[in-house]
């Protein structure tokens, strides 16, 4: 009768590591392409948080695939050290290749982008420029909150929110009244 195994034997163990090491150089690849975009197109401090946030999400996502596929669900610390040091060989010996290399793709990619998008962008200047000149003064009009403010709210001009003015009559007559009395209260 044979028995069912609930450990990896040695040779199962080295395999797992190997390949726990090999994990971790697409993990460096995919952090090179990550650190060439933030070179190429700055941005803040937030989404360089968010991309550090995404890339290690996709790490852990990859060391539970990795445990699920080939370990038999069995996660290991020895996975995550292991795909570490793969990640550190990769940047140390290829990364030192690629990361040069890899910028100059992308910034060619950017670059011919940039010429294709060229015509359609002065396009949309050459449209604007004259309508803004034209229609600017809409624009300052606009961003003025009373600029609307006299507008009703409902075709009802009795409604209570479209009348203003009965409310600055209501509160001035309420403070005439208190006034009053106070005045004929003290006299």
């Amino acid at each position: 009768m044979m028995q069912l195994e609930t450990f990896f034997t040695v040779p199962e163990q080295t395999r797992l590591l190997i390949f726990a090491v090999l994990l971790g150089i697409p993990l460096g690849v995919v952090f090179d392409v990550l650190r060439m975009l933030r070179l190429l197109l700055p941005h803040g401090k937030l989404a360089a948080a968010l991309e550090d946030v995404a890339f290690l999400l996709l790490w852990a996502g990859a060391l539970l695939c990795f445990s699920t596929v080939l370990a038999r669900g069995e996660f290991r610390g020895y996975y995550v050290m292991s795909s570490v040091l793969g990640f550190l060989l990769y940047r140390c010996t290829l990364g030192c290749v690629t990361v040069p290399f890899l910028g100059r793709v992308l910034a060619g990619i950017f670059g011919s982008l940039r010429r294709l998008f060229r015509p359609l962008f002065h396009g949309v200047v050459r449209i604007c420029t004259p309508l803004h000149r034209k229609f600017g003064h809409f624009a300052k009009l606009f961003r003025k909150a009373s600029f609307f403010s006299h507008l009703p709210l409902q075709r009802d001009r009795k409604m209570l929110y479209n009348d203003s003015g009965i409310l600055k009559r209501k509160a001035a007559l309420s403070w005439q009244r208190k006034q009053k009395r106070k005045k004929s209260g003290h006299a």
